[in-house]
């Protein structure tokens, strides 16, 4: 067992296996990573480019160069004694045909030995007691008519049923199917011949199947399976079930038994209907497998991707060891943030956008928007699962659908987290009061008809005395439904939709964030910081990842626009003004997607990139080009993917490309340029410094794959781009002083040298960044505000990190990101006696009692990290 010290995060494809990871695998040892921690591996559709629509998720995906590759990635890891990191998803399945679970459903309906293992509600009404499928581009009458459904036989001899690139299974009992492959053969082609001749034998049989083809426009209402958010494509599982719970780990337990694999990644635990039964279970199957290879319970890790609202902590009782990291993304991106920005910039958003700047506001459209579109069918079976509580409450069974949907819709909106954690006797503690709150809030102001609803709906998420046993059971089905409509509801309403209508500042519109939360204060940093010590000491690192919205950096520079919002919106006013003879028309783009646009291209805007380098300028334009379409789409304003305005897209993506490409974009360009290069310096200080916190607080640093440079990197896809590793492998090598480093930071080689130095620090005394407790440290003098600190020490092991923050206005015409050493004044920390070693620079500090000034600390590198050598 390797004990787990830092992690790299790779992306699987067709086009980087296993054996791709493996060729990476001395680089990693050599930058000082403990463990690769690789995305699903499991058999997924083909051509997949992430590995979550697994079709058999036991055995090795065949496209990632199958068990062969696997045992190469695990010898290469052996052989630098490092250890090896699965994500694994037990919520949904691809609904493929690959997938022989799905595929068995299809043709064997009700009666398939895999029908429990989905969460299919085969009465729903309007579905005709079938497995509703809206797959069609049209009406399945029109594609009947119109020759689009075509029978053939299968590789097996067996009917399908081939929709373009799809395909169905084509049977039923008494259809007349014959046994025999060659007279099966003839069966078909008749069947095709009548159907091209406008007979009604096909769809006949098509009304005997198990399942309905539909229209794809009708899923949203009528779907009948739960699916993964609103992804028709990914069917929920039923983990909860022991059989399931069985094929679906089969592969990972298998791996750890043969002691391959020292940690699980848990996908979207929230979307489980028992997420502290199903880690229960989990950890006892995982620690029955660590046993057979020898090793202690709780030794590998268990870490669950979960968003975490504002006061939000996972629950005490989940056997994990903490989350995968984006509750620590949002912290360190609210340190680096200046709460005194985030009115003048709200100003400017409102100005710019027409739109509120309150979020809360925002969320709570949203909600409503996803719950009569794209969720109508959850939202539909959970009421149905009110109702059916609601015959046993006296009261609530006089309200009626109707109420009764616009208590639990109210409700719903008002809903602060992802959901809450129901047992079997209802809400307890602060699930209880979280639900209470909510309920208030949407009964404030609300007709009394809704606020009985509400009242009927409280008193259904809670068991009392007195309640019989059908009326329980009803209550259980009522809170899974509940909890498992609230948390896609969330991730859709918040994070892909809200995020897009609010432009106050991008940088907070982040996975595991809430715009509401503009800064945090240094205090609830080191709080923060000293909970997870006490609570999860290995919990998961992250400040970038494959679902970031930005990258890390993109991010780092964002936040400098919190101390600079005057000379922001000046800025602004001058690319608008620059920005008008470009446009196709005065309503393309609008107003606030122009201000998303300024803020994306000045923060992601490569620090090497020249305003007259055309290739390069070509490539920025091209990825930018996909962000912006993405974001248009996703807020649902003036575009959707179900509807896309093509034609307001275009002129959206006419003015990016007039600005980046065109000669008569020169003089827009060449503002954007020096506006990226006016706050590069102090992005850079910020991203020197969540790197460094990354690496030094309590908690396990994962490194996202390429992030040891300058992550400027948009939403996916732009986030699991192809990474140049000669590069990175250069920067390894590279022998360059700190303060040439620090004088070219413009190539990222200074960060990349800040993650190896820190990185070869815990591989040196991995028991104090594993054990070592946690000292917030205040600095001496007016400055204490500008930097953060902290003190960690196991036996006679110390360190000490300092990090400045909140210094942008400092760096105004600066070159490089090293604040001038007489801002610091005589500001100072003091330390423990001993004998301190810069771990990045090199210098020696003897202190036996006098302060450490941050003018000394802090020259020539900008961020400290000292380990105590005697």
């Amino acid at each position: 067992m390797i004990a787990l010290r830092a992690s790299a995060r790779l992306q699987l494809h067709a086009g980087f296996g296993l054996r791709d990871a493996a060729a990476r695998v001395p680089y990693y040892a050599a930058l000082g990573v403990s463990h690769v921690y690789l995305s699903p591996i499991g058999a997924a559709v083909p051509g997949s480019t992430h590995g979550y629509d697994a079709i058999d998720p036991g055995r090795v995906n065949p496209e990632l160069g199958g068990e062969a590759a696997l045992a190469d990635l695990r010898d290469a890891l052996r052989a630098h004694a490092m250890g090896l990191i699965l994500d694994i998803v037990p919520n949904h399945v691809a609904a493929h045909p690959d997938n022989p679970w799905w595929w068995d459903v299809l043709r064997r309906g009700r009666r398939s030995r895999h029908a429990r293992w989905f969460d299919i509600e085969w009465d729903a009404p309007g579905c005709e007691g079938k497995l509703w499928l809206p797959v069609l581009d049209r009406p399945c009458a029109q594609a009947l008519a119109e020759g689009a459904l075509v029978p053939e036989p299968g590789p097996d001899g067996e009917p399908l049923l081939r929709y373009g690139g799809q395909r169905f299974p084509l049977g039923a009992e008494g259809a007349g199917v014959p046994p025999d492959r060659g007279a099966r053969a003839e069966w078909v082609r008749t069947l095709a011949e009548d159907a091209r001749a406008g007979g009604d034998a096909l769809r006949g049989l098509l009304d005997r199947q198990a399942y309905r083809l539909a229209w794809w426009r009708t899923g949203n209402d009528r779907v009948n399976y739960r699916r993964f958010f609103d992804i028709t494509s990914l069917a929920a599982l039923r983990i909860e079930r022991p059989e399931v719970f069985d094929a679906v780990h089969a592969l990972p337990l298998r791996l750890i038994r043969e002691g391959a694999v020292d940690g699980l990644r848990i996908d979207h635990i929230d979307g489980l209907a028992d997420p502290r039964g199903y880690l229960r279970r989990l950890r006892r199957a995982v620690d029955a497998a660590a046993r057979e290879r020898g090793d202690r319970p709780g030794r590998v890790a268990i870490f669950v991707e979960k968003i975490l609202a504002p006061g939000e902590a996972l629950p005490e009782d989940w056997p994990c060891d903490g989350s995968t990291g984006y509750d620590f993304m949002d912290q360190v991106g609210g340190l680096l943030h200046d709460p005194g920005g985030e009115a003048d910039l709200r100003a400017l958003w409102r100005r710019a956008a027409g739109r509120s700047g309150d979020f809360a506001g925002e969320e709570r459209a949203a909600r409503a928007q996803m719950l009569a579109g794209p969720l109508q069918a959850e939202f539909q079976r959970a009421l149905r699962a009110l109702e059916g509580a609601a015959r046993f409450d006296p009261v609530a069974r006089e309200l009626g659908a109707p109420l009764l949907a616009r208590g639990l819709a109210a409700v719903l909106a008002q809903f602060p987290v992802y959901r809450t954690y129901a047992d079997r006797d209802g809400l307890h503690g602060a699930d209880a009061a979280r639900f209470a709150a909510a309920a208030a809030r949407a009964a404030a102001g609300a007709d009394p008809g809704v606020r009985a609803a509400i009242e009927a709906l409280s008193r259904c998420m809670r068991d009392g005395e007195g309640i019989g046993g059908a009326a329980r059971a009803r209550r259980r089905i009522l809170r899974r439904r509940f909890e498992q409509l609230s948390a896609p509801l969330n991730a859709k309403a918040v994070e892909d939709t809200a995020f897009y209508r609010h432009g106050v500042l991008l940088s907070r519109n982040e996975v595991g964030s809430h715009p509401a939360r503009f800064a945090l204060a240094p205090e609830a940093f080191h709080a923060a910081c000293a909970e997870r010590a006490r609570r999860h000491p290995r919990a998961l690192l992250i400040t970038a990842s494959h679902d970031h919205k930005r990258g890390e950096d993109v991010r780092a520079r964002l936040a400098v626009l919190s101390e600079r919002a005057g000379w922001w919106a000046r800025q602004v006013q001058a690319f608008d003004a620059r920005a008008g003879a470009l446009r196709d028309s005065p309503q393309a783009p609008a107003p606030g997607d122009a201000l998303l646009l300024w803020q994306t291209l000045v923060a992601a805007w490569p620090p090497e990139l020249q305003p007259d380098d055309a290739g390069g300028l070509r490539a920025y334009a091209a990825r930018v080009a996909d962000w912006q379409r993405k974001a248009l789409r996703e807020a649902k304003l003036r575009s959707a993917w179900t509807d896309p305005d093509e034609a307001y897209e275009a002129a959206a993506r006419a003015l990016l490309e007039r600005t980046l490409l065109a000669a008569e974009g020169a003089a827009l360009r060449a503002a954007l340029h020096a506006a990226a290069t006016a706050i590069g310096p102090a992005g850079a200080l910020n991203g020197l410094a969540q790197t460094v916190l990354r690496l030094t607080v309590p908690g396990t640093p994962d490194l996202y794959q390429g992030c040891e440079g300058w992550d400027l990197s948009l939403v996916d896809p732009d986030n699991r781009r192809a990474v140049d590793y000669a590069r990175r492998e250069a920067w390894l090598r590279d022998g360059e002083a700190w303060p040439r480093l620090l004088a070219r930071w413009r190539d990222g080689a200074v960060k990349a040298r800040t993650v190896a130095q820190v990185l070869q620090l815990r591989r040196q005394a991995p028991e104090l960044f594993a054990r070592g407790d946690y000292r917030p440290q205040a600095c001496a003098g007016p400055f204490a505000a500008h930097a953060v600190a902290f003190l960690r020490r196991h036996r006679d092991a110390a360190l000490f990190v300092a990090v400045p923050r909140c210094v942008a206005p400092w760096l105004e015409g600066a070159a490089l990101p090293l604040p001038d050493a007489a801002r610091w004044g005589e500001a100072a920390f003091t330390l423990p006696d001993g004998r301190w070693r810069h771990v990045l620079d090199g210098r020696e500090f003897a202190l036996a009692g006098a302060p450490l000034p941050l003018a000394e600390l802090f020259r020539p590198t900008p961020v400290a990290v000292l380990i105590r050598t005697a």
